[in-house]
């Protein structure tokens, strides 16, 4: 009798020390699914995030078409005259008084996905300069004609810088081309 009841001992043992090592593996298991679905929201964050910001550009550069004065650029923006645009990494940049505010992108974005917590994308455009030569043509989106270099008639080259921040506050994008078109 004595070497039943030793044996029905180890039975249990074992069962417990099998049920704690599939415990830790399902433990395991679930914090590596949970890490990985973190990591693909982040992603679909960053690339929500970019896309907003190349929705942005899009605005900026038809605002270059239909609001800028060149005589409006100074160094207190947000049209920014050559070399007076401030950093684009420092957060203080993005504010009311020196960048515009991306409101049609926002509006269809909100409209478009109801997310209500979206913050307004932001841009500001820096006058770069006449562009000379095709060389500098083929570095920039030209809106217009391909000979406008030839004449009198020169394009004017931008530099658009775009933020906008992703739908968890989380991400944020800064994204910055060069433009030029004929105004």
């Amino acid at each position: 009798m004595r070497a039943h009841n030793r044996q029905q001992g180890a039975a249990l043992v074992m069962t417990l020390l099998i049920l704690l090592i599939l415990t830790l593996l399902a433990s395991s298991n679930m914090e590596r699914t949970t890490m990985q679905e973190l990591m693909v929201n982040a992603q679909r964050d960053g690339e929500m995030t970019l896309e907003l910001t190349e929705e942005v550009l899009r605005e900026a550069e038809r605002k270059v078409h239909t609001v800028v004065v060149l005589s409006d650029a100074d160094e207190d923006g947000p049209l920014y005259a050559a070399g007076a645009a401030p950093d684009a990494l420092d957060p203080s940049t993005w504010t009311d008084a020196n960048t515009y505010a991306a409101q049609d992108t926002y509006d269809d974005w909100v409209a478009e996905f109801g997310i209500k917590s979206l913050a307004v994308p932001r841009y500001y455009i820096e006058v770069v300069g006449d562009v000379e030569g095709m060389s500098q043509v083929t570095d920039v989106v030209m809106a217009g004609r391909q000979d406008m270099t030839a004449g009198d008639i020169r394009p004017t080259g931008f530099r658009i810088v775009a933020m906008s921040q992703g739908l968890s506050g989380n991400a944020r994008r800064v994204v910055e081309v060069y433009y030029a078109g004929e105004l």
